[in-house]
């Protein structure tokens, strides 16, 4: 740590004062500084350089088109970045700003408008790399997988004696159905198909990881931090990280939450009827469930936790369903 101080007071020409680890990992490295030129977070990723030019380039267009992101600090010599034993490290502003809490309408709706500002405004997003991070190239193998991987997961467990795997089978016909009506409408949809070969500066920007641990409240301004995960991608994919916080937080499937959401992210970024029924195409596919599978993410729960998080998801993509096909 003591050669990494020295390298940024002598490449960003700054003193530190104190400095404090938030994370250490093989994955990243993630400190606290305070400095003679202000406060700032610090993080060191093993990425490839082209990686670190898209997220920082896609920053650098939405702080352009008004969306509150905290600045990068240049070095001395107006490098964005500097190097430390194999890792990209970059300083960004610190804010000293609260969360926002995902619990009442209201804040769900505000965070919907800030989200739909941050889709409309990533639109004209050029990157020489962007070729590496179109996430709309992988839904259909996405699709075929995800689907795969339930049809794995009960052969597997077919039979075995245990309360968990059979409170979860009793959903695992309607979420794999689900997920084939999807696929079905996916597959189908002109939009979809429209979409896919469009300029990638007609596609939208995704945070990636839009938790409401990275956005940052300060009276009537939301800053988000944390851009690690961007890529060119659908509005979907943002609202559904969002949505599975919020029923969580709430221990329910809650149809006014989400309504609200929706109303201020369309205020913000209005969807044509054909983008719409993408949206709840991908809000109805059980991408949750999959992970939740994957992850064995049961195993920390007990049965009546696994029957209240399989009921909401059940209710949330029923929900999803019926606006797919009303959309269509």
């Amino acid at each position: 740590m003591d050669d990494l101080i020295k390298k940024i007071q002598n490449k960003y020409d700054m003193t530190v004062l104190q400095h404090k680890t938030i994370r250490d990992t093989p994955k990243s490295l993630v400190i606290y500084l305070e400095t003679t030129n202000g406060k700032f977070i610090g993080k060191a990723f093993p990425l490839q350089k082209e990686r670190l030019h898209f997220i920082l380039n896609a920053e650098a267009h939405l702080r352009k088109n008004g969306v509150h992101i905290p600045d990068i600090q240049r070095t001395k010599n107006n490098k964005r970045y500097i190097t430390h034993k194999e890792k990209l490290f970059v300083l960004h502003q610190r804010l000293s700003w609260p969360n926002i809490a995902y619990t009442s309408p209201l804040r769900m709706e505000r965070i919907g408008t800030v989200l739909g500002k941050i889709h409309a405004r990533s639109l004209g997003f050029s990157s020489k790399y962007g070729k590496l991070y179109n996430g709309a190239e992988k839904w259909s193998a996405e699709y075929k997988t995800d689907l795969a991987a339930l049809e794995k997961w009960e052969l597997q467990h077919t039979g075995k004696n245990d309360r968990k795997y059979a409170t979860i089978a009793e959903y695992l016909p309607f979420f794999k159905q689900a997920g084939v009506t999807a696929k079905e409408h996916l597959l189908s949809s002109p939009y979809f198909s429209t979409w896919k070969r469009e300029p990638l500066t007609k596609h939208f920007l995704c945070h990636g990881d839009f938790n409401n641990g990275n956005l940052l409240v300060s009276n009537q301004r939301i800053a988000i931090i944390d851009w690690e995960d961007v890529r060119y991608d659908f509005p979907s994919k943002d609202i559904a990280r969002v949505l599975s916080l919020a029923m969580r937080k709430n221990d329910q499937w809650n149809e006014d939450l989400f309504s609200h959401l929706l109303r201020g992210y369309l205020r913000e970024n209005p969807l044509s009827i054909r983008q719409l029924h993408l949206l709840f195409v991908d809000l109805a596919f059980p991408h949750i469930i999959e992970r939740f599978l994957r992850k064995k993410q049961y195993d920390q729960m007990n049965i009546a936790e696994i029957q209240q998080f399989c009921n909401r998801e059940a209710l949330k993509i029923a929900f999803m369903l019926d606006e797919m096909k009303a959309h269509v």
